[in-house]
């Protein structure tokens, strides 16, 4: 078996986490202050984080849920989830840049046409 850090009676990737977690708490806390996430959104980000952090202090509390769904080990679920959620975002921000192309098609479109209207209406004024 290969060596692992222990830290106390944490292992290096727990510590690690702990880490990560509290500055992504931070870092979205710090949006919802200056208003640029919902409140929902930031319980939604605490939560994954908790949630996260229950698995990685318990991994073997996950074993039997994996075992459920055909995995042999709770981690190997957490990754293809993992994967799943990346896989579905990554959907959700191309639909939502699609969307925001075709708007902003449009906008400038009749943007285009209210100043070639204006500029018509200039040049039959002269």
């Amino acid at each position: 078996m290969g060596s692992v850090i222990i830290i106390g009676p944490f292992r290096t990737y727990q510590v690690l986490l702990i880490i990560t977690t509290i500055l992504v708490i931070i870092f979205f806390y710090r949006r919802l202050c200056v208003k640029k996430i919902t409140p929902a959104t930031f319980v939604l980000w605490v939560l994954i984080c908790l949630i996260v952090n229950f698995f990685a202090f318990a991994p073997r509390l996950s074993d039997p849920l994996a075992g459920f769904f055909g995995f042999g080990r709770g981690l190997d679920l957490l990754i293809v989830v993992g994967y799943a959620v990346l896989v579905y975002a990554i959907y959700r921000l191309y639909v939502k840049n699609d969307e925001l192309n075709r708007n902003m098609t449009e906008l400038v479109r009749a943007l285009a046409i209210k100043e070639e209207i204006q500029s018509e209406d200039l040049n039959e004024d002269e």
